[in-house]
């Protein structure tokens, strides 16, 4: 019992034993009632903290299950997602450029269709665009208006009219790298519906994919809608932008109905409206009209050029005055820019030295990455028909003709320096004599 303590009343009665066994046992009672009452309130204490715990756990619980994602297999309702609203966004497109040249008339007289002849009496033409290969190579579009028709030997070779070449001249300009035949010209029918009959079949027989924009078959059994002829609408697309290429005629005879493309104001209008109903974006129109040999546009050139750019033709690139002429950019009535070379003289001639200079038209075509279409550039750059033997007879960049080559020619007037005072006198003084081109946009 050494865990009881005494005080020294109790220690001073000790000497009776009664007394001794009464202490003791009341010692030990109210030991025992002490432990008693540590363990009630020990267990008080531990009561009142499950009580807590309980209380904090089911409040948390609670917390727990309002937050759950609420399932139809569960007793829960679920609540109805948050629906958040998608912004409509305006896609973004690919930018697209296609580039465009454009060479004058080529014209077959009987000095160009004899330098193509052969000892072995077939014929060749290569050499009459082998110097241009190397511009024609960077474009998508590459156009040249065959103002000579390819109506086969029935019809003769050479002469000053009617105009006809050796079919080989077709084989020569797709082999130089153009792509796309103009034939709306005012020659298309010098050997009548059964040469244009003939020079069709041999284009479908050798390249049956080339576009020749302009002309169509005269034959009513297979084509019975000639007089509703509209098929010189050609659309080229590139990374799905669209353009289209028109190519009209004026001076064309009345029995042409239906086989050569008419200039006239209904036909822009009709051309137009198919263009765009067949998602072209950007319209380039190849009018041959004018009068040949003046270095001005007339009335009739500028009269079907307002014509044009009040339909929203994007480009305008004229063709039959055999020479030269300014180019510019019209505006039509809402602020729509058209750029239009009213003549690109010719590319291949023999007839007066005039007609040696001509030029090519080299367009930049784009759209941006918002769909927005537009003429991004425009430049004239000057060719020279050089006239030499055989096949020395071909067509040269004024920016690489030189006096040399001029001296080797039949004609000794149109050196670079007489060129160039030409192209300054008529394309004005835009023209840089340097770089031997026209900045038109």
């Amino acid at each position: 019992m050494s865990d009881i303590n005494y005080n020294e009343n109790e220690l001073t009665q000790l000497t009776s034993g009664s007394y001794y066994r009464y202490s003791r046992a009341a010692g030990v009672a109210g030991y025992q009632k002490r432990r008693r009452q540590a363990r009630a309130f020990k267990l008080v204490v531990s009561v009142m903290l499950m009580a807590i715990m309980g209380v904090t756990g089911f409040l948390f619980g609670r917390r727990l299950l309002d937050d759950m994602p609420l399932t139809d297999a569960g007793y829960i309702e679920q609540e109805e997602p948050v629906v958040v609203s998608e912004v409509e966004e305006i896609p973004t497109l690919q930018p697209t450029q296609i580039k465009l040249l454009m060479a004058g008339d080529v014209i077959m007289n009987d000095a160009v269709v004899q330098s193509g002849l052969k000892e072995s009496g077939a014929y060749g033409f290569d050499h009459l665009f082998s110097h241009l290969t190397s511009e024609l190579s960077g474009f998508d579009l590459r156009l040249v208006d065959q103002e000579t028709g390819l109506a086969g030997s029935k019809f003769g070779f050479g002469a000053w009219m009617p105009l006809n070449a050796p079919q080989e001249l077709g084989r020569a300009e797709v082999s130089a790298g153009f792509n796309v035949i103009l034939r709306a010209t005012d020659h298309t029918l010098d050997n009548g519906t059964e040469g244009i009959h003939n020079e069709l079949a041999w284009w479908e027989s050798e390249y049956p994919n080339l576009p020749l924009p302009g002309i169509a078959e005269p034959d009513p059994e297979t084509n019975p809608n000639l007089s509703d002829y509209v098929n010189d609408v050609y659309i080229y697309e590139k990374e799905g932008l669209k353009i289209a290429v028109l190519n009209h005629s004026t001076l064309i005879p009345e029995e042409s109905q239906g086989v050569v493309s008419p200039l006239t104001e209904e036909k822009i209008v009709a051309d137009v409206r198919k263009a765009r109903t067949a998602g072209a974006e950007l319209i380039v129109a190849c009018p041959h009209w004018g009068m040949e040999n003046e270095t001005e546009p007339n009335e009739e050139e500028q009269n079907f050029a307002r014509i044009y750019a009040d339909n929203g033709v994007d480009v305008i690139i004229g063709t039959h005055p055999r020479v030269l002429q300014r180019a510019e950019v019209l505006e039509g009535p809402d602020g729509h820019k058209t750029v239009c070379y009213y003549s690109l003289g010719c590319l291949v001639s023999s007839l007066y030295s005039q007609n040696f200079l001509g030029g090519l038209a080299e367009i930049t075509l784009a759209r941006d990455e918002n769909g927005v279409c537009s003429v991004q550039s425009a430049v004239l750059k000057p060719v020279v028909t050089h006239r030499g033997n055989a096949e020395d007879y071909t067509v040269y960049m004024l920016s690489e003709y030189t006096d040399d080559l001029t001296y080797s020619s039949w004609d000794y007037d149109l050196t670079p320096e007489e060129a160039a005072r030409r192209c300054t006198e008529i394309l004005g003084e835009g023209y840089n004599t340097e770089l031997c081109e026209l900045n038109i946009l």
